[in-house]
């Protein structure tokens, strides 16, 4: 169902700030009963950067190629090269995530959807805003081999110009050691993989990789590494409804592929697949010295927006709680807004110690994503397996549209 458009009549139009203050006066006294709220829109266009883990890392990256000259920065948390999967979920297994085979490289391919306009187009070679990147890949990541991170760091120096900056661990706390997953010291899991890891937050003493991001991310803002900011109360992480931003995007009725077989042989969609395989609701987290910025007559200037996206098999509420990205927003006077994919009652093995994938996995009737991961293989496409790296991708468009409410910039 298409998305209701709001009214361009000049009286009928909120004031954006009035509009922001009434959300976070009520986001002030805690989460709403009535269930996710809209988002404000509050936070300075200019300022937009993205990171993630593992899925998550990758379509952070995809977004910030395809949206390089409106995103300033970009974190990669054990995540794959771009581009690498290729439309090809065997490929994605193989060679992206167990490096069966050697990493393709991609500047090429990137380069291609720029000067066709897929992605934003790029200045004598390079993006017009994208010019920072921070990659954590742990040495003893068994999920996503390391190899496969380094084609990534590979990635990212020639497509923006410069080195990353990158964080493989360190052995004083062990997290050079550490297994698949997002490091922070309010991490759930141990710091090496186990068979009792449940939320791919990771403790491995004080390693923190969303610090580390914001660090290599905002490199001008002068901040205490070795003072992170208050604890934040779960109360502060106000959900928001993100079925707007899915039906503005599935009205235009793009192609989605079927993820479900009727009576083991018609393919369909399911209800998950027809929702983009995309959750419900998402959070928000604004700091105080953001809202504070919005006042009237304050002299303090308005925040950015960082997206940070958690990865296949983890719940989106317990990675806005323990990742630490909110503990360290205020003092990059950061808004943290948090999207999310659905997750599903049968997550699948994702162990590099059993046999390839054979590709014919590639050509099966349905594409299916039980570990509720971000597109970064190309499930949602048709037989043209390339929409899921350009602006046209699905669920890219409702990371956009989520971005521009929070940004003023509809």
């Amino acid at each position: 169902m298409p998305a209701t458009q709001p009214s361009t009549h000049p009286t009928r139009r909120p004031r954006p700030w009035l509009t922001a203050l009434l959300w976070l006066g009520l986001s002030a006294v805690g989460p709403a009963s009535a269930g996710p709220a809209t988002l404000p829109a509050i936070a300075e266009p200019g300022q937009v950067s993205i990171s993630g883990i593992s899925s998550g890392a990758a379509m952070a990256v995809q977004y910030a190629v395809a949206h390089s000259a409106s995103v300033s920065g970009v974190g990669a948390i054990a995540g794959p090269a771009w581009g690498c999967a290729q439309g090809s979920v065997s490929q994605a297994i193989n060679t992206c995530m167990c490096v069966r085979d050697t990493p393709p490289a991609t500047l090429s391919l990137a380069r291609q959807f720029a000067s066709s306009g897929a992605i934003d187009r790029l200045m004598s070679g390079k993006p017009q805003g994208l010019s920072r990147a921070f990659v954590f890949h742990s040495p003893d990541d068994a999920t996503v081999k390391p190899a496969s991170g380094e084609a990534g760091i590979a990635f990212l120096r020639d497509f923006i110009g410069q080195p990353p900056a990158v964080d493989r661990g360190h052995a004083g706390n062990g997290s050079n050691r550490a297994g698949h997953g997002i490091l922070s010291p309010e991490g759930r899991d141990s710091c090496q993989a186990s068979a009792q890891d449940s939320s791919y937050v990771r403790r491995c003493g004080d390693e923190d990789n969303a610090r580390d991001a914001f660090r290599a991310l905002f490199p001008d803002v002068p901040v205490d590494a070795s003072q992170p900011g208050e604890e934040v109360p779960d109360s502060a992480l106000q959900p928001f409804d993100q079925t707007p931003f899915i039906d503005a995007v599935t009205a235009s009725s793009p192609y989605i592929a079927p993820d479900s077989l009727w009576l083991y042989f018609w393919p369909y969609r399911s209800d998950r697949r027809d929702r983009l395989d995309m959750a419900t609701t998402g959070y928000v987290y604004v700091p105080p010295v953001c809202r504070e910025a919005l006042r009237p007559g304050s002299s303090q200037a308005a925040c950015g927006v960082h997206v940070a996206l958690h990865g296949c098999k983890q719940d989106v509420r317990t990675f806005a709680r323990t990742t630490g990205y909110a503990r360290w927003a205020g003092l990059y006077r950061q808004i943290i807004v948090y999207p999310a994919i659905r997750q599903t009652d049968a997550p699948v093995s994702e162990s590099c110690g059993g046999p390839a994938i054979t590709p014919l996995a590639d050509s099966a009737w349905i594409q299916p994503n039980p570990n509720g991961c971000w597109d970064w293989w190309g499930y949602l496409d048709g037989n043209d397996r390339t929409r899921y790296l350009t602006q046209a991708a699905p669920q890219m468009q409702v990371i956009e549209r989520i971005v521009r409410a929070l940004t003023r910039s509809q």
